[in-house]
């Protein structure tokens, strides 16, 4: 008997199709042969979360036809599930002697990070939260019962925790602490800080006015410091070259630190 072998590759699968439930990111589709029959059709459910192994590759013989499966994972199943984000490859053979290959993509969101930047006002404070990855929409949950995202208007030191949970369910928890110092001598006039254009192409600006700044620190979602600008007889600095993302420009005077998000497209 006669073997004959096709390469199946993505570009030649039909209907396929990418959409969401329940947040779950799910690809469905079908493998056709070199005579456009279809094979099998077939469901790809994504990790819902990074560094997790929850994806599944669900395969559906057409016609109720008998198939033999070789996975390159070693599995030999029709389906096969508990699938971290990667690439797998089968083989497929049919009961009258063709061989078909083909291979699918497994997904998973990006890494969930967040960071807590904090505006000390020397009698209260504020706490924003930053958040990217995962899958929005985003839940907050405070260690004082909060269920808001940032916090504004603390008045007592202590540790302040918010766990995030995102709408896959995978979750993240991030915390700081909170202290206030004796207030200063108040300036004459209120300081100013501004940061244009926000959003950006990675350049900006920053400004002040009857602030005497040190220092402007650029820091990234995951918390790292990818700028840090010393400032001395200025009103302003410049920032270029960001890739895409949410950042917190750190204005730091002599007693006070200012935080400005923004975010580079």
């Amino acid at each position: 008997m006669k073997t004959s072998v096709r390469n199946i590759i993505a570009s030649l699968f039909i209907g396929t199709t990418v959409f969401s439930a329940a947040a779950e990111e799910i690809t469905t589709g079908s493998v056709v042969n070199a005579n456009s029959q279809e094979v099998i059709s077939y469901t790809v459910h994504h990790a819902t979360c990074a560094n997790t192994s929850n994806g599944s590759i669900d395969i559906e013989a057409a016609n109720g036809a008998t198939y033999f499966y070789s996975w390159d994972n070693g599995m030999n199943a029709e389906d096969i599930s508990g699938l971290a984000a990667g690439t797998y490859r089968v083989k497929i053979e049919t009961n009258t002697g063709e061989v078909l290959f083909a291979s699918f993509d497994v997904t998973a969101p990006a890494v969930l990070e967040g960071m807590i930047t904090q505006d000390n006002l020397h009698t209260a404070a504020n706490l924003d939260v930053l958040v990217q990855g995962g899958t929005a929409p985003y839940n907050y949950t405070w260690n004082t019962g909060a269920t808001t995202e940032d916090l504004v208007g603390i008045t007592e030191e202590g540790i302040y925790e918010v766990n995030i949970t995102d709408a896959n369910g995978c979750q993240l928890n991030i915390g700081t602490y909170v202290a206030f110092e004796a207030a200063s001598i108040e300036e004459a006039a209120p300081a100013s800080f501004e940061l244009y254009p926000n959003p950006n192409n990675g350049n900006g600006t920053i400004t002040w006015a009857n602030a005497a700044v040190e220092q402007v620190n650029v820091v990234n979602a995951a918390g790292q410091v990818v700028n840090s600008i010393q400032v001395e007889n200025t009103t302003s600095v410049t920032f270029d070259g960001l890739t895409a993302g949410v950042y917190v420009a750190q204005v730091v005077t002599a007693d006070h630190t200012q935080t400005i998000k923004f975010i580079v497209q």
